[in-house]
């Protein structure tokens, strides 16, 4: 058997499985895709999970400036029975 007539050989297999080598192609292409999807999804679970520490820290502080805001309106409210009663 020559060089030639094997490298012939492995042509007609090629020709003769080009759908089977097109599935395989598309399996690693499918698998690859998915592999880049999850890399995605864990960077957008690590935005989402940094703006959820973000909102839990801008909400405490507006519940700190509405206890503030409470107590000024109290003390607005004290002064000015203050005053009505002078």
């Amino acid at each position: 058997m020559t060089k030639q007539n094997t490298m012939n050989d492995i042509l007609e297999i090629l020709r003769n499985s080009w759908f089977l080598i097109a599935f395989i192609a598309g399996i690693i292409y499918w698998v690859a895709r998915q592999d880049s999807s999850l890399s995605e999804l864990e960077r957008q679970e690590q935005r989402i999970t940094s703006l959820e520490n973000r909102t839990t820290i801008l909400e405490s502080g507006i519940g700190q400036l509405q206890l503030k805001i409470d107590g000024i309106k109290e003390d607005v409210t004290l002064i000015k029975s203050a005053v009505i009663k002078n």
